[in-house]
């Protein structure tokens, strides 16, 4: 198929060609479905090559200024990249010499394929989809599945990890003064942490001896947002970071912030029974409404049930007990365990878990919750956690640089708050952005 006026002939007598073979049963339909699919990539590939041909270049000058730097003209050079239709696009073009910073092409800056490590864009971005979302092996499968043809897990890995190192660490860039100004009668704010495994890294240990290193976990805290009107969602942001803690918080101050926390008619706060959460809280969400998350609270009553001697008196003690918790009666709860603790076998855990309800009784008015319209367990933010950390960090046999690690969950955050494709939009032409 060298000319595109080919095509529609070509077209018609495989119709032809493949009606006759499911007549006969040589074929079946998914035979035919693969067969089309192959042509309409060729012809895929076909256009693609012809557009990009097509295509000037932005500038013919010898020298040039790209921000400011001088950068001469040296060669041509070809564009190589694969593309979403599985072929090898060709192209040649201008190549330039920054001093001290290397090759530059204006033509790759103006197709948006600064970075795609020899993919076209919509393969970069496929790929950093399905790397982001699974281990690299599974995601290359799966997408090999999709679009007809192979993609390696090795593949997979660099461009995922390649796409996380240009997503640069600006959380808050898309929440806009739009967002910040939007009224609404609920917001609920919900944080959770988790721990993921990293390779300890020493200095001047690189290659595969760093690979040998122990594991070491770090801290990853999440922060999801979720604005309420009327009952319904009318927005929702997921964030998270790798550090201090005290990072963190300051991150959750920002995001409350230009989410629009103080346009909110009221905030909901929910989280489990670390300290550290309440003392987020009351650092920076001052005026909300503090709620311990009720399936972490139904954890510890598990916890205080299980120490009775009875299987039997645990199960029916903890049915009774939840029912109670969950209807708000929290000084019977109280009550009911100081009162069973003689009857437990381990004492100092038993007194561990009473203290543990004691401590975060004013925010377990579960009953007064539920009929405000606010939620009581932090399902949004769990799920999050697991989705961010838990599946993609934590599988089996899985280790990770932390550099890796941190790029794949910028890439993560984008799948989850959905603009991950915004990487890939075209950015508009600055004028004057090659003037000598």
């Amino acid at each position: 198929m060298k000319d595109m006026n080919d095509c529609a002939p070509l077209a018609r007598e495989l119709v032809n060609c493949l009606a006759e073979e499911l007549e006969v049963g040589q074929s079946s339909l998914k035979d035919v479905e693969e067969k089309i699919l192959q042509f309409v990539y060729r012809l895929g590939a076909l256009m693609l090559e012809d557009v990009v041909e097509h295509i000037s270049e932005p500038t013919q000058e010898n020298r040039i200024s790209v921000d400011g730097k001088l950068a001469r003209y040296r060669d041509t050079a070809n564009l190589r990249l694969i593309t979403r239709f599985g072929s090898t696009l060709v192209r040649r073009r201008r190549r330039y010499y920054i001093e001290g910073e290397g090759g530059y092409c204006p033509l790759d800056e103006k197709l948006g394929v600064q970075g795609c490590a020899g993919f076209s864009p919509l393969m970069t971005y496929l790929q950093a989809l399905f790397g982001g979302s699974e281990a690299y092996g599974s995601g290359a499968r799966r997408l090999s599945a999709v679009l007809g043809f192979g993609v390696s897990a090795t593949a997979v890995q660099r461009t995922t990890e390649m796409v996380g190192e240009r997503l640069a660490f600006r959380p808050f860039d898309l929440l806009d003064a739009k967002r910040q100004s939007e009224k609404c009668e609920v917001m609920v704010v919900e944080v959770d942490g988790t721990t993921s495994p990293q390779i300890h890294q020493e200095e001047g240990i690189s290659g595969r001896e760093s690979l040998k290193q122990p594991t070491e976990y770090k801290e990853c805290n999440l922060i999801a947002i979720e604005k309420r009107r009327g009952g319904k969602r009318i927005d929702r942001w997921t964030g998270g970071c790798y550090g201090p803690r005290s990072g963190f918080e300051r991150y959750a101050h920002q995001a409350g912030l230009r989410m629009g926390q103080l346009n909110a008619e009221q905030v909901v706060f929910l989280a489990d029974g670390a300290h550290n959460n309440w003392d987020l809280q009351a650092t920076n969400f001052p005026d909300s409404v503090g709620v311990l998350d009720f399936y972490h609270a139904s954890e510890h009553l598990a916890g205080f049930c299980s120490l009775f001697d009875d299987e039997s008196v645990a199960q029916e003690s903890y049915r009774r007990l939840r029912q109670r918790m969950f209807n708000g009666e929290i000084l019977e709860l109280l009550a009911r365990l100081k009162a069973a603790l003689p009857r437990t076998t381990d004492k100092q855990r038993a007194v561990k878990e009473l203290n543990y309800f004691r401590s975060n009784r004013e925010r377990m008015h579960y009953d007064e919750y539920r009929e405000n319209g606010y939620p009581i367990g932090s399902g949004m933010v769990e799920g999050s956690c697991k989705f961010v950390v838990c599946k993609r960090f934590k599988g089996s046999g899985m280790r990770w640089k932390r550099k890796d690690n941190e790029s794949v969950l910028k890439v993560r955050l984008a799948i989850i708050d959905d603009t991950l494709h915004r990487e890939f939009e075209p950015k508009p032409m600055r004028e004057n952005r090659y003037a000598a």
